[in-house]
């Protein structure tokens, strides 16, 4: 048993070194004006057109000052984040998840804020793909191109923005929650109470003196748990000690890691949101009952995280 997690401690600081496997679909987002892999038949990933997605804005001098499928807003001095949903006609939570906004922060004078009455506003990141915005707000690939009339024959740019149509809820709504409100580089990935913390402990099952990699949180089996920073899916899959574990690779060489788990609803090569529902907690691998096992890692190295969470 011992072994196993000595086994485990050793194989996931290799894995993160070795790299990930290339994705099936190879059309990501572009930052430098060009097409990073060939265009499919459709059915996978479709990029934005030559000129940005975001389109002049009109100023007909009353109310907002709307662009085709965006109402844009420039923060007055004083100015809430419900007094803008006011004056925007939008609820408090699509402002929020149009800006990536966590509820708690200061408004500054000028600064611009985007919304939209026929859904939320989405900014495109770098190796994001149109597929994978698809999933993480749960709309249809095709509508979501009907919307901003996108076609397979287009481009699309890290930092544009699309209307996700339809959209009232989102991971956002999550993110919010989860980072009690508070502008953070990680957010928690449940609510849960944290029963072992990161650092030396006489391990529950086995007995033995060992150092813990992250921090358990008491949760049943089946819960829901959240992406903690936007990222790539780097593995899933089982390794020993950690049962079913997955990997999210995000910005700066950071990790964050999930085990235990029951199943996952991602891939890996797929794009996640900060917030994104990406698996199930369980009771898998070497474990004293149902928990989620967190980590967070700088490369490969494990860090504390509750240095990092709100």
């Amino acid at each position: 048993m011992v072994a196993l997690v000595l086994l485990a401690i050793i194989l996931v600081p290799i894995l993160i070194r070795s790299g990930r496997t290339p994705r099936d679909d190879a059309l990501v987002v572009i930052d430098d004006g060009t097409i990073s892999g060939p265009i499919d038949d459709g059915t996978t990933d479709a990029i934005g057109d030559d000129s940005s997605i975001d389109d002049a804005t009109v100023d007909d001098g009353v109310g907002p000052i709307r662009s085709e499928r965006f109402l844009v807003h420039t923060v007055d001095d004083g100015e809430s984040i419900a007094d803008i949903a006011t004056v925007l006609g939008v609820s408090v939570s699509n402002l929020l998840a149009s800006n990536r906004l966590f509820g708690g922060e200061q408004l500054q004078p000028n600064q611009v804020l985007y919304a939209s009455d026929q859904g939320i506003v989405h900014i495109i990141q770098l190796g994001q793909t149109l597929s994978d915005i698809a999933r993480s707000y749960a709309v249809p690939l095709e509508a979501l191109m009907e919307a901003n009339d996108l076609t397979s024959s287009s481009t699309i740019f890290a930092g544009d923005r699309i209307l996700i149509p339809g959209a009232t809820t989102s991971f956002w709504n999550n993110a919010v929650a989860l980072s009690k409100g508070i502008s953070t580089q990680f957010i928690w990935p449940l609510e849960g109470e944290l029963v072992s913390e990161f650092g030396w402990r006489v391990h529950p099952v086995l007995g033995d003196r060992h150092h813990h990699e992250g921090i358990d949180l008491d949760v049943p089996e089946g819960t829901t748990v959240h992406a903690a920073a936007a990222g790539e899916v780097y593995f899933y899959g089982e390794q020993p000690g950690y049962g079913n574990v997955l990997i999210i690779e995000h910005a700066n060489g950071f990790y964050s890691l999930y085990g235990h788990l029951s199943d996952s609803f991602v891939f890996a090569g797929q794009y996640v949101e900060m917030g994104q529902a990406v698996a199930r907690s369980g009771n898998t691998g070497i474990s004293s009952g149902p928990h989620l096992h967190f980590e967070l890692r700088n490369r490969e190295y494990p860090i504390d995280p509750e240095r990092y969470l709100p």
